[in-house]
């Protein structure tokens, strides 16, 4: 170790993400513990947002997630990038700054630009899949990360979307969506196993939900909270209830006034 040159170490803590620093910066040799924790120090991460409220109408920028201000591609493009990374991408029909909008062309553009600092993102997040924006943006989402959160309700994001990560997705960990019914999903069933998976379901605890968990086979539904209408609520209101054997991990967790989850963990 203490023939490795400065610069290979550098270079080395140039390529890890923020959390893989943690290790090294405790080393007990003090130029890689001091070179891991400059870089700690200097490391910035930043969040992606391609955002879509209307036809024809986009933004495009970089923020970091503690803070409110906002880069353009073209401010990023000019900013010294050497400890900054893009960790997270988000794409959203949600209108997110208050600036001009741009086009669909110019969008695309400028997304395109970012690629070349999307190659060690940590979570995609979709909050929406309209299908020409889906095909046009595929870039974005087609990204290897250890968490995705599809947040859409249309049958054809988790047809394509969650299909393709689920098949080429290496780095996938955990997954989060809505609560799915097991037979849209079950081909990924096998995937999920062979990857080990997390898949973590939202939903609100009524009568509505109920067919949809019957179809995950919980081997619980005697033990589901009491409702019989979508205006009452649930009796008792909080709760939790676990199946597990040697290959699989399934725990229902509701709350009334919140959100609810069914949370699937292969082994």
């Amino acid at each position: 170790m203490d023939d490795v040159p400065f610069l290979f170490v550098n270079a080395v803590f140039h390529c890890l993400n923020s959390e893989s620093l943690s290790a090294p910066r405790l080393l007990a040799h003090p130029l890689w513990s001091s070179v891991a924790e400059e870089h700690h120090q200097k490391r910035k991460d930043y969040a992606f947002w391609l955002c879509n409220p209307g036809t024809d109408k986009y933004h495009v920028f970089v923020v970091k997630p503690d803070e409110r201000q906002y880069l353009t591609p073209e401010e990023w493009s000019r900013r010294n990038k050497t400890y900054l990374r893009v960790r997270k991408i988000f794409i959203t029909s949600m209108d997110r700054i208050n600036a001009p909008f741009i086009t669909l062309k110019e969008a695309l553009q400028y997304s395109l630009g970012m690629v070349p600092y999307l190659n060690n993102v940590d979570k995609v997040t979709t909050f929406y899949f309209e299908r020409d924006a889906n095909n046009v943006f595929d870039f974005l989402w087609k990204r290897p990360c250890h968490t995705f959160y599809c947040k859409c309700y249309q049958m054809y994001a988790y047809s394509s979307v969650l299909k393709w990560h689920f098949e080429n997705n290496d780095s996938l960990k955990y997954v989060r969506t809505p609560l799915l019914y097991y037979n849209d999903v079950r081909d990924l069933i096998p995937l999920g196993a062979e990857k080990r998976l997390t898949w973590k379901m939202r939903f609100a605890i009524n009568p509505n939900s109920f067919p949809y968990l019957r179809t995950w086979h919980a081997h619980w539904e005697e033990e589901y909270p009491l409702v019989t209408d979508v205006y009452e609520s649930a009796e008792p209101n909080r709760g939790s209830v676990l199946y597990e054997d040697e290959h699989i991990r399934k725990e229902l967790e509701w709350t009334a006034s919140a959100s609810s989850f069914l949370t699937i963990t292969w082994k």
